[in-house]
């Protein structure tokens, strides 16, 4: 299981996907969930792993999505005697399923490091590349007649800026630093990508004379507001290595904070107002998981502890619990 965990959470690493992995770490017996189990769960709802079964699983599932949404992570204790704790790290549920055990689950986000995609072979471009690749980021550079021997380290190196190779720019970071070689087509075909973050290393007359053009040429003013120029933090830099220290810090501020990106946060209000309406994000999700309208705990339409039928709606039900308190005032609980 081990190993299989271990693969799955490479694979989303590699597709740039954010995630929750949730790990138990204390037990008091009877409980399915065992110190160390441990288990990730997607945006989607999808748990691959173990943590426990019945109202546990719902319950790490719900709070795992809004630990991938806040970025923050969270400790979940369910006991029979829960409900009594709440804070931003910290919740407590009531165990209704008939163990009656009792589980504490650590759940932590796990986000991959955005790709940079750097368009031109100035000498911003070759510093913004080093330094980047050193901090860890997946970077590809996009210019005429560059190779690998003259960015040594980024991921891949295209002859020509081209962003079709690139399909996914939910959390892609574009720098155009073409200084003159065709800036308007370069900073047009990065506009399009629709990626949340698109930078311009230019003056403020050229990025002005940038933006007039492109709208000449028809590019919406919603596309045009996005290109962000002058680009990176105001550091007071002079030297090429200088402009590209305050780039790669605006960049790592937009990733941890969520400032600029516009994918990002359209995701975010997407996600929110799904929390909002005890409802996780994700067709995916909806499909397959029911909210017990109970305890709010999302249970697998395949596999419920009890069915029942209610005004010719199917309502389904993580433990007897549950279900007992339905059958006594339904209309308390679906209105």
């Amino acid at each position: 299981m081990f190993n299989e965990l271990t693969l799955n959470i490479e694979a989303q690493l590699a597709k740039g996907s954010d995630f929750a992995i949730a790990q138990v770490v204390d037990r008091i017996a009877p409980s399915s969930g065992k110190v160390g189990d441990k288990a990730l769960i997607l945006e989607s709802g999808e748990m691959i792993g173990w943590v426990g079964g019945g109202c546990v699983r719902g319950i790490v599932i719900k709070e795992a999505l809004d630990v991938i949404r806040s970025k923050r992570y969270k400790r979940v204790r369910i006991s029979p005697e829960g409900g009594t704790r709440e804070t931003a790290t910290y919740k407590e549920y009531v165990m209704s399923c008939q163990s009656k055990g009792t589980v504490e689950i650590l759940i932590e986000p796990m986000m991959s490091q955005p790709e940079i995609i750097i368009a031109g072979k100035s000498n911003i471009a070759r510093k913004l590349a080093a330094l980047a690749v050193a901090a860890d980021f997946r970077v590809s550079v996009l210019a005429m007649d560059a190779d690998a021997q003259m960015f040594p380290g980024v991921h891949r190196v295209y002859d020509k800026v081209d962003f079709s190779p690139f399909k996914n720019h939910n959390n892609t970071y574009i720098i155009v630093t073409t200084r003159g070689e065709n800036d308007d087509i370069s900073v047009r075909k990065a506009l399009e990508t629709g990626a949340g973050y698109v930078g311009f290393v230019a003056s403020a007359k050229k990025a002005a004379d940038i933006r007039t053009h492109l709208a000449k040429e028809g590019l919406s003013e919603n596309d045009i507001s996005r290109l962000k120029s002058p680009v990176g933090l105001d550091i007071n830099a002079k030297l090429a290595s200088e402009v590209a220290i305050s780039i790669l810090a605006e960049i790592i501020d937009d990733f941890r904070n969520g400032r600029a990106s516009a994918n990002k946060q359209r995701q975010k209000d997407t996600s929110e107002a799904a929390i909002s309406a005890e409802q996780p994000a994700g067709d995916t999700f909806a499909e397959e998981y029911y909210i017990n309208p109970v305890c709010q705990v999302p249970v697998s339409r395949k596999n419920p502890k009890h069915i029942i039928e209610y005004k010719g709606e199917l309502v389904y039900f993580c433990c007897d619990g549950c279900k007992v308190s339905f059958e006594k005032n339904p209309a308390q609980y679906i209105k």
